[in-house]
């Protein structure tokens, strides 16, 4: 029994570490003036082998309009290859019984790196319409570690700081 634990667990905990999701959401959270929709998203790998990483996206919108139609143009990082069928552009009527409105997908990736699922929001009443960009991140691999310095304001508002290059000319 002791022999089947010791083999066992470096295994059980290497694939806890490969399933790691990633989640999200901009619900409570600053924005700037535009469509009234909020964004949540949970990103999990279920299938980490060398050659290909299988992702699934789960993308909720949440809207506070109860009449019109909300639409959502999806734009999927270059790097990323989608496995299930993703629409471009996806149209939701808006109801005063739904609140949620999903957006699911499966991805998959060949070479570790940070990419990006776009979605670009829109809501339109009849009288005008509003819009909001979200991204949706997806980590393939291992995390890096960030090499630039934030740092925070007085007011609590994050600062990066980086290194940079500056050549004056003068004008003649």
């Amino acid at each position: 029994m002791k022999l089947k634990t010791l083999a066992l667990t470096p295994i059980l905990i290497l694939m806890g570490l490969n399933a790691e999701s990633l989640t999200g959401t901009t619900i409570g959270h600053y924005a700037k003036p535009g469509a009234p929709i909020d964004m949540s998203y949970i990103s999990k790998s279920h299938d980490n082998n060398e050659s290909s990483r299988v992702y699934d996206v789960n993308i909720t919108l949440t809207t506070t309009v109860r009449q019109g139609t909300m639409s959502a143009k999806v734009n999927v990082d270059n790097r990323l290859t989608p496995i299930s069928s993703i629409e471009k552009k996806l149209t939701f009527e808006l109801s005063p019984k739904q609140k949620k409105y999903p957006i699911n997908m499966q991805v998959s990736a060949k070479k570790d790196g940070l990419y990006y699922i776009r979605l670009l929001t829109k809501i339109d009443k009849g009288v005008g319409s509003k819009l909001r960009a979200f991204a949706v991140p997806i980590q393939v691999g291992e995390r890096k570690k960030i090499e630039h310095v934030i740092m925070k304001s007085h007011s609590g508002e994050n600062i990066s700081i980086s290194k940079a290059v500056e050549t004056i000319r003068v004008a003649e």
